[in-house]
């Protein structure tokens, strides 16, 4: 079992050395800028307009009590753009290449904190997303291609252990998804096709024992059905037909003595004989 708790710490601090960095690079310019800024009568800024009514160099944008500075290459934004809240402090940190988003953007809380890691193409989504708790755990982490989910997906619990690994493809999940409970142990299995569930799915019991067996064509629960005890002996069975119980479904105690036997028709029970 991959130690995904360990892996998380790993990220986490390289994700802080990246976030420092490009921080203290915005806030050193930052620095150098404001010994040269230029203010009009009224307080404003003056940012750089060429002879071609062009916004050129760097620009501080007031949002209220907010504001946003980054740089600009012929008016389209350009390089690292940084977004600071009304406390002053930096909120959103994102990368332009002629005016669309290109590269990392990182989103900060009212701490400084770093809760998403996105990664933009072409002002599309691309590559890899993760989101943070409070604590600095990852919450999950997807990947994205050409604005559409695509590729492994991570989902964890708040104490970092992995919840669910699914794979997408165009947005939807495709193939198969596991699941597990807090001590990673694996609770279920899915399969998808295009976003449906298709094929044999189970459920298991913490101690890896199977809990139920079904089959789904095209999201329809069809043919057998069952339901096991912890000590593997069928609990339940019977039979699926277009997501609708049909013929008979047997049920059983723990040691596998019969106890009942339901009739249905088109999922309409009609008949229960009782042992």
């Amino acid at each position: 079992m991959i130690n995904h708790s360990k892996q998380n710490c790993k990220l986490l601090l390289i994700k802080m050395f990246k976030v420092f960095f490009i921080l203290f690079f915005i806030f050193s310019t930052n620095y150098i800028y404001s010994q040269n800024i230029k203010i009009n009568s009224i307080g404003d800024t003056i940012n750089k307009i060429d002879a071609k009514n062009m916004r050129q160099g760097k620009w501080v944008l007031e949002r209220g009590m907010a504001r946003d500075e980054g740089f600009y290459v012929d008016n389209k934004k350009d390089r690292v753009w940084i977004s600071y809240g009304v406390t002053g402090k930096p909120e959103l940190i994102q990368e332009y290449k002629k005016g669309v988003l290109d590269g990392v953007s990182f989103v900060l809380d009212n701490n400084g904190l770093l809760r998403n890691e996105r990664h933009f193409k072409n002002n599309k989504l691309d590559g890899l997303n993760i989101y943070y708790s409070q604590k600095g755990i990852i919450i999950t982490k997807r990947y994205f291609k050409n604005g559409l989910l695509c590729g492994d997906f991570y989902k964890y619990y708040d104490n970092g252990k992995l919840m669910e690994h699914s794979f997408y493809r165009n947005n939807l999940k495709d193939s198969t998804s596991t699941y597990y409970d807090q001590n990673e142990n694996i609770i279920a299995i899915y399969n998808y096709k295009q976003g449906k569930l298709n094929g044999i799915n189970k459920t298991f019991y913490n101690n890896g024992v199977v809990k139920s067996e079904k089959i789904y064509i095209n999201n329809q629960l069809q043919g057998i059905y069952t339901e096991y005890y912890e000590n593997s002996r069928t609990k339940m069975s019977g039979q699926y037909i277009d997501d609708k119980k049909t013929g008979k479904w047997f049920y059983f105690d723990i040691n596998n003595k019969k106890l009942k036997v339901e009739i249905y028709k088109n999922g309409v029970l009609i008949k229960t004989k009782n042992y």
